[in-house]
């Protein structure tokens, strides 16, 4: 099992990740978003990146066998090396190669969980009737997402940030020992205001619907 390197950042401006080599094809899977990478630039990936654990998994594509002879890369071994920068200073580098016969592989660099520490101005106070319709819109959307059961709110310290929204508004997550997904919806003092469950069929439409309330419902 791929050993997970534990990163973490207070408020960060920027989170970069620069390939200075990657044999055959490099690229980055951030949370749900992949991106692939070139030689020698860094790659801003903070739009992507939210509050709370952030998955970052470094990897390396090898071509299919006839592409590797024709390239000239046939017997020629993978290999990967990644520098991760957060405000333009170095926080790792990372570097894994290995042999490769046939082709069309995929193979991890490195697995980073990256924890977002986002400390709100103390100065700039939310209007606590946006607050109020904000919450009410969202408890809203979860009730009507297809398949949505509402459920009791003791759970919600098992829970993890998923979605943090303006005004400091949190939508939690959580499975429980059976694998049922879990959403608790957050308030700017942290008490939980909505918590509800989805069976197992309606997983991916699910967390579809949280992506989308997070596009509606921008964070800060």
């Amino acid at each position: 099992m791929e050993s997970v390197i534990k990163l973490s950042a207070v408020n960060p401006r920027s989170i970069e990740i620069r390939l200075i080599e990657g044999r055959d094809e490099a690229y980055i899977w951030v949370n749900e978003g992949y991106f692939s990478l070139v030689t020698g630039q860094k790659l801003n990936i903070s739009s992507s990146l939210q509050e709370g654990v952030n998955l970052l998994n470094l990897m390396i594509k090898t071509y299919p066998l006839k592409e590797r002879i024709l390239g000239g890369l046939f017997g020629q071994d993978w290999c990967g090396r990644f520098e991760l920068y957060i405000d333009g200073k170095l926080r790792g580098t990372y570097n894994k190669s290995g042999g490769e016969l046939m082709g069309s592989g995929k193979y991890t660099v490195a697995k980073i969980e990256l924890n977002i520490d986002k400390k709100p101005d103390p100065d700039d106070e939310p209007d606590d009737d946006e607050i109020k319709k904000q919450l009410s819109s969202i408890i809203n959307r979860l009730q009507n997402i297809k398949g949505m059961n509402p459920t009791h709110f003791q759970n919600v310290g098992y829970s993890t940030p998923y979605i943090t929204l303006k005004n400091n508004i949190k939508i939690n997550v959580w499975k429980n020992l059976v694998e049922v997904d879990h959403v608790f919806l957050i308030d700017p003092e942290g008490n939980c205001r909505f918590a509800g469950y989805v069976a197992w069929v309606r997983r991916k439409k699910f967390y579809r619907a949280l992506q989308q309330i997070r596009n509606d419902f921008p964070g800060v």
